[in-house]
């Protein structure tokens, strides 16, 4: 069990691009939300087979593959269900907010 954690926590970190610059922010998000349910198993040190766990393992392969759009919601699905916050979204890098206001840049 301890070694499904293991080897869930490496491929998450290894198999999704670490680069911060070379991600779109729903990338970093993606990865993001794979990070906290990889965490949410090895803190709770359980091995998970329910469709939940299912779901999220799918949704870090569709990040891993770039599918944002798909794995997102299954990631947040699965951590929702779990009862763990989400993480937080990032506003688009070409939104500045000065003095209260949003400008496009």
């Amino acid at each position: 069990m301890k070694t499904l954690h293991a080897c869930l926590i490496a491929g998450v970190a290894l198999g999704l691009p670490l680069s911060a610059s070379a991600q779109s922010a729903d990338s970093r998000y993606c990865s993001a939300l794979a990070n906290k349910y990889a965490g949410f198993l090895a803190k709770t040190n359980q091995q998970r087979q329910d469709p939940q766990a299912i779901g999220a393992r799918a949704g870090m392969e569709q990040c891993q593959a770039g599918n944002t759009a798909v794995g997102i919601p299954l990631l947040e699905s699965s951590l929702r269900s779990a009862g763990v916050d989400l993480p937080p979204r990032e506003a688009p890098s070409f939104i500045r907010v000065t003095h209260g206001h949003a400008k496009g840049g």
